[in-house]
């Protein structure tokens, strides 16, 4: 980066002297046929308003939105004038929830944009429930709740800075971007305390060294992200090369202490009781850099290779990685009726980790205990592809797509992660019009993986997409579509357990949506999707014996219908409504988990959300214009279970603006 930045510097500014020279070499030799950009007038908006917020309960009813009463300003600017452009747009709800854009450019020789992106984000205070009162630990209950009543939210901020500058008469450039993200606020963090591990301390059979703990978490995390290239036509060849630096910094509390009860292993002390450190969020730096070579995208052969170099490192820790990534793709187009496209991808990723981790007793320095570390795991992938895509007759085309993948991985045996693993993909579909305005297009994947790495992979799975869109009549428009995924595992790894086999999953989506144009000026869309997922797998919980093809279910509808209408040239209104439901359960069989408490009641839950919109705006004359936006929120916990995070709540949010154009 030292070695890169003062030349591309001395590129930029030289650029930059050129670039604004070549104005006044162009008004020298501009001829009578040179090409005169018209005069236009700046366009230029304000507005200004007030948003009213009524929240009854959860502020989950709302999960992106600042719920307070605020002031609000918006404004944009287009002005043109060759060769200069400018463009502004700002939409300010709150102090939290911000909109900025501002862009600038000199003919193509400069080219600038900010963008700046902020909301709030309210986050849940999910209560510790202690399901037996009666057990308590030295240091307190077996649920230790700090935070009763606390609300938590984060303010995040997204802004990305951007900066070309072109040489003249010659396709090169010098590049730089910048993005800064932000997120400053407070959140919950549950972790287990008293002993901090599974053991007792004392003889009383209900002395148990292990409790839960809710405490509140200050967070101001910063993430910076710079790249800095150069791009230029080479003959026949592109070739784009760029350094990127990334910096992620951990503040407000990185680092939380806890007064842990002594740890007791085989009837010693493992370690003495003391402020020790947990949940540390670490600073994290890392590089990247790549080269990007294409040929020309106009001729029927086309070929593009990318390499790429990426380190990182934790600063606290000094665990590092390093990912080396080529990749190519040739693209042949043999005639205006068929293509084929060939894709090659290989991945190392090397991890390397400290053997061991250090911890410190604050009060007592003297107390420090030194633990190994589970070894890292590298590995190399390769991926490799085909496609053919072929137009049979007009208005039917069928593609096919072969992919082969193979993870070669350096890891112990005690993680019980196959050391190599291998994918076959094969992929079908068609796009055919049946008969005029109605389109489907139709896919099938199936995929095999040998020796999946982990319990979530299956070792097969088929899925089926159809949609279709239609429009019988100029004033109706629909579109409805459908997928099915089933995937099945043979032999899941439960350590200790060789009996759990089985792991079969389904996936089911179901979307369609209406539009009808009732009236030139009045038009309404309904939709309607459909989600359910479902889980049967064999499972082991604690010192209970398999408990074969559990059940877990998901399932979510949502219903929505929106209008909009334009009663006269200067008055429009729009709404609409939706409504949600969703639930989901896991549902154990054996007997040992049903009874005295059944553990399922834990997990179920069930949630009902209904919005209303309402939005009218009225013109004026000379340019101004009244508003009114209006949204009702309704979520609901439906069963009212004690053990779930869901809180029901209510929110009605109405703004009203007065604008101004010229």
């Amino acid at each position: 980066m030292k070695n890169i930045l003062p030349i591309l510097i001395m590129l930029i500014v030289g650029l930059s002297g050129t670039a604004f020279g070549q104005e006044k070499a162009a008004e020298d030799t501009e001829t009578e046929t040179a090409y005169a950009f018209p005069v236009l007038k700046p366009e230029i908006s304000l507005a200004g308003g007030y948003r009213i917020v009524d929240l009854n309960g959860s502020s989950r009813a709302e999960e992106y939105e600042y719920l307070h009463n605020s002031a609000t300003l918006a404004g944009a600017a287009r002005i043109f004038s060759f060769p200069h452009r400018l463009s502004l747009d700002l939409d300010l709800k709150n102090s939290k929830d911000y909109f900025g854009d501002a862009g600038y450019a000199y003919e193509d020789l400069v080219v600038f944009r900010g963008i700046n992106r902020t909301l709030f984000h309210n986050l849940d205070n999910i209560t510790l429930i202690d399901l037996d009162p009666s057990t308590v630990i030295p240091n307190g209950p077996m649920a230790s709740v700090r935070d009763a009543g606390q609300q938590y939210g984060v303010k995040d901020s997204i802004s990305n800075l951007s900066l070309s500058l072109k040489a003249p008469d010659f396709p090169l450039h010098v590049y730089i971007d910048s993005t800064l993200t932000d997120k400053n606020g407070t959140q919950q963090q549950r972790f287990l305390g008293g002993a901090g591990g599974f053991a007792t301390t004392g003889t009383s059979p209900n002395n148990v060294g292990l409790n839960k703990v809710s405490m509140q978490r200050d967070i101001d995390w910063t993430s910076r992200d710079i790249t800095v290239g150069v791009n230029s036509h080479l003959g026949p060849v592109e070739a784009d090369y760029s350094h990127g630096e990334k910096r992620f910094d951990a503040g407000g509390t990185p680092v939380l202490y806890e007064n842990y009860l002594d740890v007791v292993s085989r009837g010693k002390i493992a370690r003495a009781a003391g402020e020790y450190p947990h949940n540390q969020i670490s600073d994290l730096k890392g590089s990247t850099d790549t080269l990007k070579v294409h040929t020309s995208y106009t001729g029927a052969l086309v070929a593009s290779a990318t390499l790429s170099k990426t380190a990182r490192e934790n600063r606290d820790s000094g665990a590092s990685s390093d990912y080396f990534i080529a990749e190519g793709e040739v693209t042949w187009t043999a005639s205006p009726r068929l293509a084929v496209f060939v894709r090659y991808r290989h991945r190392d990723t090397d991890i390397d980790a400290p053997p061991s981790v250090t911890i410190t007793d604050r009060s007592n320095p003297l107390n420090t205990y030194t633990y190994a570390v589970q070894p890292s795991i590298s590995s190399k992938r390769d991926f490799a592809s085909a496609i053919v895509r072929y137009r049979l007759m007009s208005g039917l085309t069928l593609k096919s797509e072969y992919s082969f993948e193979d993870i070669r991985r350096d890891v112990v045996a005690t993680l019980n992660i196959p050391d190599d693993t291998k994918k076959n993909t094969l992929a079908l579909s068609a796009d055919m019009r049946l008969v005029r305005n109605m389109t489907v297009r139709a896919k099938y994947t199936h995929m095999e993986i040998d020796n999946p790495a982990y319990n979530t992979d299956p070792n097969r799975s088929d899925e089926g997409r159809l949609s279709l869109s239609w429009i019988p009549v100029p004033r109706i428009s629909s579109v409805v579509s459908y997928s099915i995924a089933r995937e099945k595992r043979n032999d899941i790894i439960i350590p200790d357990d060789p009996n759990a086999k089985n792991r079969d999953t389904s996936r089911d989506r179901l979307m369609g949506s209406v539009t009808v144009a009732v009236l030139d000026n009045l038009s309404c869309t309904g939709s309607y999707a459909y989600f359910h997922n479902r889980i049967r797998q064999d499972i082991a919980i604690g010192g209970i014996p398999i408990d074969f093809d559990v059940p877990y279910k998901n399932m979510a509808q949502s219903y929505s219908f929106d209008i909009s209408y334009l009663p006269a040239e200067n008055l429009s209104i729009s709404g609409g409504i939706s409504h949600t439901i969703g639930n989901g359960g896991f549902y154990p069989i054996d007997q040992a988990l049903l009874q005295p408490v059944d553990i399922s009641s834990y997990s179920r839950l069930k949630t009902r959300e209904t919005v209303v919109s309402a939005n009218s705006e009225y013109r004026f004359r000379a340019g101004f214009a009244a508003g009114v936006q209006y949204r009702y929120t309704d979520f609901r916990d439906a069963l009212d279970n004690p053990y779930d995070d869901i809180n029901s709540g209510r929110v009605h949010i109405v703004l009203l603006t007065l604008s101004k154009k010229w």
